[in-house]
């Protein structure tokens, strides 16, 4: 048997934290042994240490990865201070990387660290949680095989919230362009439209977001992407749809998956559900939506319900980082890895500049790198 994996987990206590909580991913982890900490917030730092059982703890994550030798490095941070350095520096110290998301806050960034990446000969694999459910990786799977026919169109609608617009699209639609992407392969192109207020955006409407993931604009987005084969994918996103005391719902999270034969619907904790007609018909009560049950995910092998609205994230984490291991291992890439960072990075980045250019449809990979609300 191999020796188990040397593991170093990198956070920032107060500035992005461990993300959706990736200091615990591979904690208790076959194949797994959780090395050091490095965090810069000395209450933090110490927090972590004893929650995660290691003894060495630093405030310089360079020091971390010079003396530990280690494997893999979770890049835990929400925020994008600090990402380039942090990915370029697991990368050059010759470790592979399990990353939160969204990756990057411009193309120009996601290159600089794709380039450490391939030029170290390192596998990044992202936190993307919700690709990692059963009934997500089952659906996927069977869009590949024809299950339902041919898929035609992938629609993505992100929580809806006070968020909705601008800082969902890479926010929250990171998770939804992974899942699209599973489905489509890479895109060819992208056109899109961002508003405020009604209104069509400028580079004046640009604003800094809730935390700091890069540049954002607009309270309503409708983008569209171009894949093989005639498939298209479409995002679209308004502000303050979903207010849970208002409406009786808290978000419209989730991505519809159009084929031949079928209607796909993907909601948070990582549900499938299936309707036997390509669009919804109103007047069709006969047809209706089915789950997908999966009988040893949605439950326990004592039969009862996996409280999976509480813990997917943390489940979707182990699939993660599991799999890392084994795309280590078997020289494959992971389920969410850099091509998909990497490319969902231009689809966010695309739409601002097409919106900015008249809505003209851009190719992707995009000719302009550098980030059109910061030109």
């Amino acid at each position: 048997m191999p020796d188990p994996v040397r593991v170093g987990v990198i956070g920032s206590s107060g500035k992005g934290d461990y993300g959706h909580g990736l200091d615990t991913a591979f904690q208790d982890l076959e194949g797994a042994t959780l090395v050091a900490v490095a965090d810069d917030d000395p209450a933090g730092r110490e927090r972590v240490a004893s929650r995660l059982q290691v003894d060495r703890s630093y405030a310089d994550y360079g020091r971390m990865l010079k003396r530990e030798k280690l494997d893999i490095v979770c890049v835990g941070p929400r925020w994008h201070n600090e990402r380039v350095a942090m990915v370029t520096a697991a990368a050059e110290a010759g470790c592979h990387i399990y990353c939160e998301k969204p990756f990057a806050p411009t193309v120009e960034a996601a290159d600089t660290m794709a380039t450490a990446i391939r030029k170290a000969g390192v596998t990044l694999a992202m936190a993307h949680q919700w690709r990692a459910m059963a009934p997500v990786k089952r659906i996927i799977r069977q869009v590949a095989e024809g299950r339902f026919g041919r898929l035609l169109r992938v629609i993505a609608r992100p929580k809806d919230d006070s968020r909705g617009g601008g800082e969902e699209l890479p926010l929250h639609g990171t998770h939804l362009f992974d899942m699209m992407l599973a489905m489509t392969g890479q895109p060819r192109w992208v056109s899109g439209h961002v508003q405020q207020e009604g209104r069509d955006v400028t580079r004046e409407d640009r604003r800094e977001a809730t935390e700091p993931i890069g540049p954002v604009a607009g309270d309503a987005i409708d983008a569209v992407f171009g894949f093989d084969d005639g498939v298209r994918g479409y995002f679209l996103s308004t502000a303050n749809l979903a207010v849970t005391r208002e409406r009786g719902f808290d978000n419209l999270f989730g991505l519809v998956v159009e084929c031949e034969k079928q209607r796909i619907q993907l909601r948070p904790p990582g549900d499938a559900f299936l309707y036997a007609a390509p669009s919804v018909l109103a007047d069709q009560e006969q047809l209706g939506w089915e789950k997908v049950w999966i009988e040893d995910w949605h439950f326990t092998p004592e039969h009862q319900p996996r409280p999976l609205r509480t813990s997917w994230v943390r489940l979707g984490n182990k699939v993660l980082a599991k799999d890392l291991i084994e795309a280590i291992r078997d020289a494959r890439s992971p389920l969410s890895g850099l091509e998909h960072a990497a490319a969902i990075t231009e689809m966010v980045q695309g739409v601002y500049g097409s919106h900015l250019d008249q809505g003209r449809r851009l190719e992707i990979p995009l000719q302009h790198r550098k980030h059109p609300l910061l030109s």
